[in-house]
């Protein structure tokens, strides 16, 4: 039997050996489900079933396919098709729109708002951040669901808007952002999707094109799959079959931007041929955990069991205000790092970003340094001088050796030394250029200033960014595909996690799904948290429906400035 296949569990190896045909692959948390794709298309190759360049793989995020390249190179794979959605779509849109449409691409906007604002402005209506927030979600709601502009005015009358903004407002605005999106000649995000479909559905050669150039198909995060994306790729597979999509119906998190996991669990119904292999087995997290997982989800048919070492039983604790809880994790946290924990070991996890802000201060005053996730390692300003520094260097003296540029810059730029400063402002920047002069001294000594600046521009692209040794603060959302050793969840009372607007059955249940994928980011320890009341609210609250009776049992009140460690 080849290595590859040998490498694997049971479980895996099933996936690894299907390498034929309609194959769904339910994939719990910490499965190893990226490794037994990596090996099922290395295996492939190996075997002569795929021709690499054949075969494309779809992931959600940037990151996640530059993952699954460097895994697919490290296995001696190269030519395969990584990609996320847009991107596949944008490479094809771009290759066949001079001779479809003609003229230069059209610009591809980041984001909206400036648009939203420009139209908003000229027709006299609100330009506040809810009105354009609000007219930007229903603009991708509409696009990714594939909603005529006639069937979603009909749909417009039960959507929610805010109260300065009504119907009749909301479709002026929206046609006008689209009237000059046109005149300027520019699409956003969901108009690549959108457009590549609809040149796909359109062009009989174009069809035939992109038929010979992918056969195989791979699809991770299918429960994630929106209406156009699955439109995508029934026009990108066509009559075949082969397909291969991995998913875990539990973490269906994005229903609000297009998700359905019944692409998932109706995939046997409309492949009645197709494989499915069950991966349960978690490799991450310890039994504890694991078992909490489990209980925030008991009719799922995705039941986890845990290979690691037992741990430490989850923990809750509550406190009187929201500040009180921010202070309880940051004493908690700070005895785990005095206890030799890293802290980029451990995060900081909650339902919305506005609750960020209180945590950050009780990190501050306990001298624990922490990142934001969402502020992006290259986007930071420290990050981008550096690098604007490091080209310039590489053009005047491009001998000079990584280590020393890197030496030099963060000295005489920075004014940066080994010792990490104790106030934590002044350490994000300095857990900043740590980083960078981590990636220096692991490169060969030989390595130059210009092998530097290429590895980290390479690195930009790729979206894969360098550890910081810093507590990570995010929302759940952000953390999917993550993990710590250590998790901190807080705000977990009703009205927060799940929030106030969740009122339906689906909508609680997706909220549900949330806490889940929360709980399965840690490793070792999970530690639950909420508040009785806000920092200067004083309506009161109570615990979340979602934390198991078991464990509500163990909740313990923090005393207002209590230690609490």
């Amino acid at each position: 039997m080849s290595a590859l296949v040998e490498a694997l569990d049971p479980n895996q190896r099933k996936v690894a050996l299907s390498l034929l045909g309609p194959v769904r692959v339910l994939a719990g948390a910490g499965s190893g489900k990226t490794r037994a794709l990596t090996h099922r298309i290395a295996y492939g190759v190996e075997t002569g079933v795929y021709a690499p360049e054949k075969v494309l793989a779809l992931s959600f995020t940037t990151k996640a396919a530059g993952e699954m390249r460097a895994r697919l190179g490290a296995l001696g794979v190269d030519d395969v098709a990584c990609r996320t959605f847009h991107s596949a779509a944008m490479k094809q849109l771009m290759f066949f729109w001079p001779d479809v449409i003609g003229g230069n691409f059209p610009r591809v906007r980041t984001g909206k708002a400036t648009l939203l604002t420009q139209a908003a402005e000229q027709l006299k209506l609100p330009t506040g951040t809810d009105v354009l927030r609000a007219m930007a979600a229903e603009i991708e709601w509409r696009k990714v669901r594939l909603i005529t502009p006639e069937a979603y005015e009909a749909a417009l009358q039960t959507r929610p808007l805010p109260s300065s903004i009504n119907v009749d407002k909301a479709m002026a605005l929206i046609a006008r952002y689209e009237k000059l999106k046109d005149e300027r000649r520019e699409l956003d995000f969901e108009d690549v999707l959108v457009s590549t479909l609809g040149l796909l559905e359109s062009e009989a050669w174009v069809r035939e094109r992109v038929h010979e150039q992918f056969r195989f198909f791979v699809v991770d995060e299918y429960q994630d799959v929106s209406p156009v994306q699955r439109a995508l790729l029934d026009a990108w597979r066509g009559s075949r079959s082969d397909l291969c999509v991995v998913g875990d119906p539990n973490q269906t998190i994005y229903t609000f931007a297009g998700a359905s996991a019944d692409h998932l669990l109706r995939f046997d119904s409309e492949f009645p041929n197709a494989t499915t292999v069950t991966l349960d087995r978690n490799y991450r997290s310890t039994p504890e955990v694991v078992q909490l997982a489990n209980s925030i989800v008991p009719d799922s048919p995705l039941e986890l069991v845990s290979l690691e070492e037992s741990g430490p039983a989850p923990a809750i604790a509550h406190a009187s205000t929201d500040a009180d809880e921010a202070r309880l994790v940051a004493q908690r946290i700070r005895a785990q790092v005095e206890s030799g924990v890293r802290p980029e070991n451990i995060a900081i996890l909650y339902r919305i970003n506005s609750q960020s802000l209180v945590i950050e201060t009780a990190l501050s005053d306990a001298g624990v340094p922490f990142r934001v996730r969402g502020s992006r390692f290259f986007e930071e300003q420290t990050v981008r001088e550096t690098m604007l520094i490091l080209r310039g260097t590489a053009a005047s003296d491009p001998a000079q050796t990584a280590r020393d540029a890197i030496g030099m810059i963060l000295r005489e730029h920075f004014g940066w030394s080994s010792k990490p400063p104790s106030n934590a402002t002044e350490r994000h920047s300095w857990n900043l250029l740590a980083a960078i002069s981590d990636i220096a001294s692991a490169m060969p000594a030989s390595a130059t200033v210009t092998d530097i600046s290429e590895e980290l521009r390479r690195r930009s692209e790729l979206d894969v960014e360098p550890a910081v040794n810093a507590v990570t603060l995010s929302t759940v959302h952000a953390a999917k595909g993550l993990e710590w050793e250590s998790v901190f969840i807080v705000g977990l009372s009703e009205g927060l996690f799940p929030l106030s607007f969740a009122t339906d059955d689906a909508a609680i249940a997706e909220e549900r799904r949330l806490f889940y994928v929360a709980v399965t980011r840690a490793q070792r320890l999970v530690h639950l948290s909420w508040a009785e009341r806000g920092t200067s609210s004083q309506g009161t609250r109570i615990r979340s429906r979602f934390i198991p009776s078991a464990l509500a049992a163990t909740d313990t009140r923090i005393a207002d400035g209590a230690s609490s460690t």
